[in-house]
């Protein structure tokens, strides 16, 4: 069984997955990067030569390549999860945790997330705060919610996974 964290833009994902695959063993696939490396150029360049539309095409096919394996940790893209389609794909061989960020947790880490995150990057706080908000109802079809707070540190995080995924 695969371990899935899904959650908004700079929310931890990425930082928490390396954890579980630090505590575990378990090989880590980011999406991004892959999608990065089979298009050969950064997620920016992908959104800026070929729009948003085409990336979410990549995505998807990343997805189906990454559902077919096993045990692996997959760190998801924030726009993962508006394609339902991902999520049933995911959700066949994992198990989906949420990293719940509270909106101020993402506010704090949105000036470095800016220069890498092409969505954020000529968004103002309000555009970010209303797409956080719409994404809402699809984070929350999830197997599992990790609440994310200030005062929750990535390891913490990384082991209530790795706990939920050993009662699952």
């Amino acid at each position: 069984m695969n371990i899935v964290i899904t959650g908004f833009m700079a929310s931890g994902k990425s930082t928490v997955a390396k954890e579980i695959s630090r505590l575990t063993g378990r090989t880590l696939i980011d999406t991004d990067e892959m999608i990065a490396a089979e298009e050969g150029m950064s997620i920016n360049e992908i959104f800026a030569q070929h729009g948003e539309k085409y990336f979410r095409t990549a995505e998807h096919n990343a997805i189906e390549k990454i559902s077919l394996l096993d045990n692996v940790i997959i760190s998801t893209g924030g726009g993962t999860v508006l394609d339902k389609r991902n999520i049933e794909l995911l959700r066949k061989n994992g198990m989906i945790f949420y990293l719940d960020a509270d909106f101020s947790v993402i506010e704090e880490r949105l000036t470095e997330a800016a220069k890498t995150r092409p969505l954020l990057r000529d968004s103002s706080i309000e555009d970010i705060r209303r797409r956080f908000e719409e994404r809402m109802p699809y984070y929350a079809d999830c197997d599992y919610r990790v609440r994310i707070g200030k005062d929750k540190t990535p390891i913490a995080a990384a082991r209530e996974i790795i706990n939920a995924v050993k009662y699952y």
